[in-house]
């Protein structure tokens, strides 16, 4: 989350506005799709990082949708890690490479603290007999 906020306060600042020059047509319904889809992953991340800061406030969730959200944490994560190892490897060495590994690294944190949330409420169960 930390991240995406950080990203987008840096575009903002430091990129030119060219979007009436790219985007001259009004943007397909494919593109509000995107942005309704990105909407619900940050939700999500949002949601899980509530949880992870919260612990004992949100008692009241079910254990296996906590479960759920911490395991799709890690799964946003590593897919976001693999993309941009990838696109570190497809391209040439800049300034651009600093923000790449902040970006692997904040993502390797929450990846591992949400897989650790995943597997230790499934380890409390079965231990739980539950």
């Amino acid at each position: 989350m930390g991240y995406v906020i950080a990203g987008g306060i840096l575009l903002a600042i430091f990129s030119e506005d060219t979007s009436e020059i790219d985007h001259a047509n009004p943007p397909a319904v494919g593109g509000a799709f995107y942005l309704l889809l990105v909407a619900a992953v940050l939700g999500v991340l949002f949601v899980g990082a509530l949880l992870l800061a919260t612990p004992g406030r949100f008692d009241r969730v079910p254990r296996w949708l906590k479960r759920f959200i911490h395991g799709f944490v890690f799964s946003v994560e590593a897919v976001i890690i693999v993309g941009v190892v990838l696109n570190v490897i497809a391209n040439s060495f800049g300034p651009d490479e600093f923000l790449n590994v902040l970006m692997i690294i904040l993502s390797g944190i929450a990846a591992s603290v949400s897989a650790n949330e995943a597997l230790r409420g499934g380890v409390k169960a079965v231990q739980s007999g539950t």
